[in-house]
């Protein structure tokens, strides 16, 4: 592409505090915890915050992505939801690496 700039990690985590922001403004609280996104949660994204809000029903998880196409070097950001009935129960905020495989688990397309 001419004249395109590429992203940066951190461009990349001012939209997802963006997002967040709007997220949080539309369910009235903020997220149970951040967590940063090991290389094994996301195998071709820079590590980045995923957040995590918990409903009665269901987990929004807002984060990178795995670029699943055939170019692997895309960086995506979405916001997943999740019923809470597709898996094992959500792990406790406090359990980061049982979110980290919870979130691997559920988010990937």
């Amino acid at each position: 592409m001419v004249g395109a700039v590429a992203g940066t990690d951190q461009d990349c985590e001012a939209v997802l505090a963006q997002a967040a922001h709007t997220v949080t403004g539309h369910l009235g609280r903020a997220p149970e915890r951040p967590i940063r996104s090991p290389a094994a949660v996301v195998m071709s994204a820079p590590v980045l915050t995923h957040r995590l809000w918990r409903t009665a029903t269901h987990a929004l998880v807002l984060g990178p992505a795995s670029d699943n196409g055939p170019y692997g070097y895309l960086t995506h950001l979405q916001l997943s939801y999740t019923p809470l009935s597709c898996g094992p129960d959500l792990p406790s905020a406090d359990d980061e690496d049982g979110l980290a495989d919870w979130i691997s688990a559920h988010v990937d397309w």
